[in-house]
């Protein structure tokens, strides 16, 4: 059943007013003007509205008998203050549901006074009122109705949006578990990779002990061997002073057994001069006969002396010539050493260099191993905490399955539960 048109017709109030001088007449004669106003608006002198007078008084006072005579009274029927009423007042431009929440807490109020900025508009009476309360109930109906349309939409969307949501977590779900049994399998490989990189961690640790251990020794050995170089230097150049002194010495020796052939020169020489005067003392102790007997004598001992002596450094001359090839031997074998200890100081020297270095190279490396050991042990401490984490992560895979699995168990439950909201929500 539909509403007549006209019930439906936007409301407008009666602009019908009097001020507050005016006389009974000039309300009755409003009233009878417009047979549909049923309350007449009273104005002050700046059409501010101060209350209303009501068709029901003026109906009680025109069927009265003696109304006549009371209009011809000056003080009622010249004054219409008695019937003034007080009526709610608001502004034109609040909304209805404003205007029928102001009515209803006014409690019995024949109508209201519609203003603006203080100004009176129009009033509407108790009929209107009710009329814009149907209205009201009209738009609420229909406000009602195009929200359930949007709510119907509304559901419908979201359930094809849960749907679809449903659909993506279930796929997801199962992505979720594929990668969760493929996490797993490569903690699992990843654990048994973890273990065989500690095992041969273990074994390079024992190597690089080992490595080390050889390594301090052996630059415990260069070590030995620079101290022995250097002593061995130290004692090549005593050897080398030793030598060279020597062979000063050797030099001067040279230079003696020449001073002694020198004097083995002179020695010969004085023998051969005192041959001479023995020869030449003998011929004049010839020629003075039995006076120069003894002084031949003399002569001839002197004679042989003089053989003797030329003999004997002769003989001294032979053996000094030999002590000074010797000498000569002796010095040039020194001087053979000297540069042979010469080369062997410059071998040693490029030795020492090459063991230096070596010493150097040898600590370096033992350095470098036992910061490898360090490594390693740090490595196998890392690889243990791999293979535990891997573990973990092998757990946490299994559970990511398990949870995939409830999750996909709860994007079926929120499927149903959504379609049931649904249904009741466009149900209701």
């Amino acid at each position: 059943m539909t509403a007549a048109p006209d019930l439906l017709a936007p409301v407008s109030g009666h602009e019908a007013a009097v001020r507050t001088d005016a006389s009974l007449s000039r309300v009755i004669d409003a009233f009878r003007g417009d047979p549909r106003l049923r309350i007449l608006a009273v104005l002050d002198a700046g059409d501010r509205p101060v209350g209303i007078i009501r068709e029901q008084r003026v109906r009680e006072l025109l069927f009265c008998p003696y109304w006549f005579s009371l209009m011809q009274n000056p003080t009622i029927g010249g004054s219409i203050a008695s019937m003034i009423e007080p009526c709610p007042v608001a502004d034109v431009g609040e909304t209805t549901a404003a205007l029928l929440a102001l009515a209803s807490r006014s409690g019995g109020a024949e109508g209201l006074l519609l203003v603006r900025e203080g100004r009176f508009v129009e009033t509407l009476d108790a009929g209107q009122l009710a009329r814009l309360a149907m209205l009201r109930e009209v738009e609420l109906a229909q406000e009602g109705g195009a929200r359930a349309a949007r709510i119907d939409a509304a559901g419908r969307g979201f359930e094809r949006d849960v749907a679809a949501l449903t659909s993506a977590l279930s796929a997801t779900a199962r992505d979720v578990e594929a990668v969760a049994g493929e996490l797993a399998a490569r903690a699992q490989q990843a654990g048994s990779d973890a273990v065989s990189v500690a095992g041969a961690t273990a074994q390079t640790l024992t190597g690089l002990h080992e490595l080390g251990d050889r390594g301090q020794a052996l630059a415990a050995a260069m070590q030995r061997i620079v101290d022995d170089g250097a002593h061995a230097r130290s004692v090549r150049h005593d050897a080398h002073q030793k030598v060279r002194l020597a062979g000063e010495r050797t030099a001067a020796l040279r230079e003696a057994s020449q001073a002694i052939e020198q004097m083995l020169a002179l020695i010969i020489d004085m023998a051969r001069r005192t041959n001479m005067l023995a020869l030449n003392a003998g011929i004049e102790a010839a020629h003075a006969g039995d006076a120069g007997r003894g002084f031949a004598v003399v002569a001839t001992e002197v004679k042989a002396l003089a053989g003797q002596t030329r003999a004997a450094a002769g003989d001294i001359a032979g053996h000094v010539e030999r002590i000074r090839a010797i000498v000569g031997h002796v010095a040039e074998g020194f001087a053979d050493v000297e540069r042979a200890i010469d080369a062997t100081n410059g071998f040693s020297d490029a030795v020492d260099h090459a063991v230096g270095g070596q010493s150097a190279t040898t600590l370096t490396i033992a350095a470098y191993v036992e910061q490898a050991v360090g490594a390693g042990h740090e490595i196998e401490t890392r690889v243990r905490q791999i293979g535990r984490g891997a573990a973990a992560v092998g757990d946490d895979a299994a559970m990511l399955g398990r949870l995939s699995a409830d999750l996909s168990g709860a994007a079926l439950s929120l499927h149903q539960r959504t379609r049931h909201f649904v249904e009741a929500v466009a149900a209701a």
